[in-house]
């Protein structure tokens, strides 16, 4: 199984209250096709750039979770049956790497010389 991150973008009339079950119903589209959600968290509702098929704006989620990579195209083909979920972007997640950071390294700053003005303008 591979790792994914989806975010999850719900109509602007889903209420506050209805937010659980949507997502509920997601987390049950994966788990339908044999996958694991691992975290979800409410990024909010936010405003689009334009409106973008009459909405104004959208309640934002991430999802993460484990899905087999042939089973993504048809939890996308369930998701947009939805009428709560107005888009879906589903990308790979990045590896977690176990090396340790690079210690921090101090930031020399460099004087420019400034150049002295004869007097002459040429």
């Amino acid at each position: 199984m591979n790792k994914y991150e989806a975010l999850i973008i719900f109509r602007e009339d889903l209420k506050d209250t209805d937010w659980e079950t949507a997502v509920a119903a997601v987390e049950s589209e994966i788990q339908r096709l044999d996958g694991s959600v691992s975290s979800t968290t409410r990024l909010g509702k936010r405003e689009f750039a334009r409106p973008l098929q009459k909405q104004l704006s959208g309640h934002y989620g991430l999802m993460a979770f484990e899905l087999a990579g042939d089973k993504v195209a048809p939890l996308l083909a369930r998701l947009k049956l939805d009428e709560r979920v107005f888009r879906v972007q589903v990308v790979t997640a990045p590896p977690v790497s176990s090396a340790p950071l690079a210690p921090k390294q101090e930031m020399v700053r460099v004087e420019e010389e400034e150049e002295e003005d004869d007097g002459v303008s040429e």
